[in-house]
């Protein structure tokens, strides 16, 4: 009896999906998975959340039982770090900036 108990339980553990990590577009009302899903913006938590612009391509976590989604990645968006280079150009010039002390 005690096997057939561990046999389910792992069998249990193989299939349950305690996390999934998914992907989506950031639109106004939360992040669309697909044109039947859409993860409303009172179940996204993260910093990032705050640095997502409607458009950007996300990659999130959702928890077991779905209660929560993490954002993990903004894809293809390139942050600003210390001791990067920032290259802008104006009017046909292009000027280059070392990033030094970066505020938030």
């Amino acid at each position: 009896m005690i096997n057939e108990i561990k046999e389910i339980v792992q069998n249990y553990l193989n299939n349950v999906k305690l996390c999934t990590l998914m992907s989506g577009t950031i639109v106004d009302n939360g992040i669309m998975v697909n044109e039947k899903l859409t993860i409303p913006n009172e179940l996204i938590i993260g910093n990032l959340k705050d640095h997502s612009i409607l458009g950007d391509k996300v990659r999130f976590i959702r928890n077991h039982g779905g209660r929560e989604f993490y954002i993990i990645e903004i894809i293809d968006k390139a942050f600003i770090t210390k001791g990067s280079t920032l290259t802008l150009s104006m009017n046909g010039q292009v000027y280059e900036y070392k990033v030094e002390d970066v505020k938030i």
